[in-house]
């Protein structure tokens, strides 16, 4: 009979060469619940969702992404611009219809990102209040490593100066949250403790660091050999698999160039190889990255609260790696400088279908990523918005909003739901309800609320 109480903060020890300690977290095994999986067992709490704000900049073509038909399962269709999603459609609420009533002209893209993630207007150049992953990791991150992880694929200028053009994560007014790109530090601070990067002070020491690196996983070959005495055997052939595809991954990652090429649970404690992008270009090893490393830091609940800005809001990014007719500014030319309506600008619908991909990868990677009893994705709430509606014009009507995953079985999944001119904060105050916080209104001036969007929450 196996122990049905091992604690959720239960990590695989060992010691490197150098005489220093290593720790690997561990993704959430069925030993660490209760008999039906909703709570922990030692402590008896309740097993929270986890929370993603997934932001991308410049808006979608709103004749493209809204689906035609609403409803649940097969009364409805994912729209074309939602296509490289069609995978994951059970797990997906589309909600259409929503205005953000915050967009102030001349400055649409810096009101636009506040109004989709904090639901108050600004302050001149800052925001007035906290963003929803912040409201959300002041109820669920209590004894969490990290309070919130905030991560992003491009670093792509976007122009002026309001704070809610650098991130879409605020802890309050003055208090942003800034983006880490480059893959290799967001490793560092989840699971190297601190590690430097190797210098330029020779081959030699990068030779070093790169074997301490890879005496990683050895050093805890022998405890882990030890937990899998206790365990079931679902939790062992768990373990056996988080084991198995660290080597896989560190393969994978070492034979990848830095800063380009293509690209299992808390898996890697080898490095990736893959740099900042450095070029504007979001380009998909970035991504791969990324993905690789959020899910580790949800899986092992490095943080319970992940914010994944694929691009700024009014990113200057060039999507080039996609085609010849592609190495423009996709803010300032294809965006405004294209002819066409809300239907029919290519280019556009081109880089709104990558962005999509890019999401499909981050939530498949969720999906396939077991968490408790069942997997990552059915155990979130992903966010999925952006700074403008249709960018040509800023418009604010039909703002592109989507929930993926079932946030714990909170959400339905595999719907679209419409609701025509209602206020986006609703948006926000149905995810504060959906991740328990008992609230009842939400935001500032026209972006208040006190009413969530009817029927999302089972």
């Amino acid at each position: 009979m196996t122990n049905k109480a091992l604690s959720r903060r239960t990590v695989l020890r060992g010691i490197l060469a150098t005489g220093a300690a290593v720790t690997i977290p561990l993704p959430l095994l069925e030993i660490m619940l209760n008999e039906s999986g909703t709570a922990h067992a030692q402590t008896k709490t309740p097993v929270s969702p986890l929370y993603v704000t997934w932001f991308f900049g410049n808006g979608t073509l709103p004749g493209r992404w809204k689906p035609t038909r609403t409803g649940s399962g097969q009364a409805w269709d994912l729209s074309p611009e939602l296509q490289p999603l069609a995978d994951l459609k059970s797990y997906l609420t589309v909600i259409s219809g929503l205005e953000n009533k915050l967009v102030v002209s001349g400055v649409e893209h810096p009101t636009g990102s506040a109004g989709a993630t904090t639901g108050a207007p600004l302050s001149g150049n800052a925001v007035r209040a906290a963003s929803i992953d912040q409201v959300v990791a002041n109820a669920i991150s209590e004894g969490a490593p990290y309070r919130s992880l905030e991560v992003g694929l491009t670093p792509a200028t976007p122009g002026g100066p309001q704070d809610s053009l650098h991130t879409v994560s605020h802890r309050g007014p003055n208090a942003r949250n800034n983006p880490e790109f480059d893959p290799k530090a967001v490793f560092n601070r989840l699971f190297m403790n601190g590690l430097p990067e190797p210098s330029d002070d020779g081959a030699e020491q990068a030779a070093k660091l790169a074997n301490v690196r890879k005496s990683v996983l050895d050093s805890v070959m022998q405890d882990g050999a030890s937990l899998k005495q206790r365990l079931g055997a679902a939790d062992r052939h768990r373990i056996d698999e988080h084991l198995e595809s660290i080597r896989a991954i560190e393969q994978r990652l070492e034979s990848m160039p830095s800063g380009g090429g293509s690209t299992s649970a808390c898996k890697s404690p080898t490095a990736p190889t893959v740099g900042k992008d450095a070029q504007s270009e979001a380009p998909p090893a970035v991504n791969s990255a990324m993905v690789e490393l959020s899910a580790l830091a949800l899986a092992c609940e490095r943080t319970r609260v992940l914010s994944f800005m694929f691009s700024l809001p009014a990113a200057h990014v060039y999507y080039r790696h996609l085609a010849q007719d592609m190495n423009d500014d996709f803010h300032d030319t294809i965006c405004h400088g294209d002819a066409g309506d809300q239907s029919s600008q290519p280019r556009v619908d081109k880089g709104v279908i990558y962005t999509m991909r890019c999401l499909n990868e981050f939530l498949t990677k969720l999906k396939n990523t077991p968490h408790g009893s069942s997997n990552l994705l059915d155990s979130s709430l992903v966010y999925v918005t952006s700074d403008t509606a249709w960018g040509k014009v800023h418009t604010r009507t039909e703002w592109p909003v989507l929930f993926a995953g079932k946030a714990g079985g909170r959400l339905r999944g595999d719907e679209h739901r419409n609701f025509p001119g209602d206020n986006l904060s609703k948006a926000l105050l149905t995810i504060a309800q959906v991740m328990g916080l008992n609230v009842t209104e939400f935001g500032v001036d026209a972006g208040r609320v006190t009413s969530p969007l009817a029927g999302i929450q089972v």
